[in-house]
């Protein structure tokens, strides 16, 4: 030690150093420290914010279950019985149209929003089974739920994959003619594929140029009672349609009683599909409780409860 003094060397000046007793030089070090740790302070910070806004993003529920309240708990069960009543008969509707048994229609319209509810974050997107959703898997499915549940599995998969890679520009380069063109092209379809139900004819080919051809020679054979009850169903549908755009007064001119009539009014407005539905069921189980026969046609009988959770092996073959 005492050559290395001799050649000029000193160690490292330490904090009880005489040469660090000035009170400048310890703030500095003491500053550089703190500044460290600030430092790795505001990268943890940093690091946490940028953990949370991607499992908000990927997982909303996150965000706004801890901010829910009682008040939005009443209010969506509200929404939700009123909504229930709407899709109970679309669900079946849509069945019907993609050649599937009714209670397909019923899995199809709870199922979707277990998902949604926790994956999900808009509140304009259309959950649940759709006219050209239907459609196109009547296409597809040929009477066959296996090859449905296959077609949803692959679907969703595909959407899976766009959303990770964040393709949904792509939607910006389909043209607004061609979404018309195919969405009535869609309605025609739909529209007079239920024709035939509304006239009671049975054995009608699905597809629509033979649709056309077949309801129009079979014409003669309508069943009355069929076409009776459902065109009267169709004016009710449109009457009580009508009945919730009913212009009122202003909200601070209305006194209690209009209120509820307005609000009464509208539930049945929502409500019009399930309304409907009921009333129909309830008129062909009065004609069959009576001792008749019923002149109308029947839908299959529809399983109750929810079906069994399995795996099922999905491949495809020719029917």
């Amino acid at each position: 030690m005492k050559d290395l003094q001799e050649e000029g060397y000193r160690p490292a000046p330490t904090e009880s150093s005489p040469l660090l007793q000035s009170g400048a030089t310890r703030m500095t070090l003491t500053g550089a420290r703190k500044s460290d740790k600030t430092l790795d302070a505001d990268k943890l910070v940093r690091t946490k914010e940028t953990t949370m806004k991607c499992l908000h993003k990927y997982l909303p529920i996150t965000s706004w279950l801890p901010k829910y309240s009682w008040e939005s708990l009443l209010r969506d069960i509200i929404a939700g019985l009123t909504v229930g009543l709407m899709v109970v008969p679309q669900g079946l509707a849509y069945a019907t149209i993609a050649g599937l048994p009714i209670q397909y229609g019923l899995y199809t319209s709870y199922m979707g929003c277990f998902v949604y509810c926790v994956f999900g974050g808009s509140k304009d997107i259309t959950l649940g089974p759709t006219a050209i959703m239907s459609l196109m898997v009547d296409r597809f499915a040929k009477e066959q739920p296996l090859y449905a549940i296959a077609l949803t599995l692959y679907c969703g998969i595909v959407q899976l994959l766009m959303g990770l890679l964040r393709l949904g520009f792509l939607v910006r380069f389909i043209s607004l003619p061609v979404i018309s063109g195919f969405v009535s092209a869609a309605a025609i379809i739909i529209g007079f594929g239920q024709v035939k139900s509304l006239l009671g004819l049975k054995k009608i080919p699905r597809e629509f140029d033979k649709n056309v051809y077949e309801t129009f020679k079979n014409i003669g054979k309508t069943n009355l009672w069929d076409f009776l009850l459902g065109s009267c169903c169709i004016v009710i549908l449109l009457i009580l349609k009508k009945l919730g755009r009913v212009k009122w007064q202003e909200e601070e001119d209305m006194t209690r009683l209009q209120r509820g009539c307005r609000n009464f009014l509208w539930l049945v407005s929502i409500a019009r599909n399930a309304l409907v539905v009921i009333m129909a069921a309830l008129i062909v189980a009065a004609v069959d409780s009576s001792g008749h026969t019923v002149p109308f046609s029947m839908t299959a009988e529809v399983p109750s409860g929810i079906p069994d959770f399995k795996v099922s092996f999905l491949c495809y073959a020719n029917p």
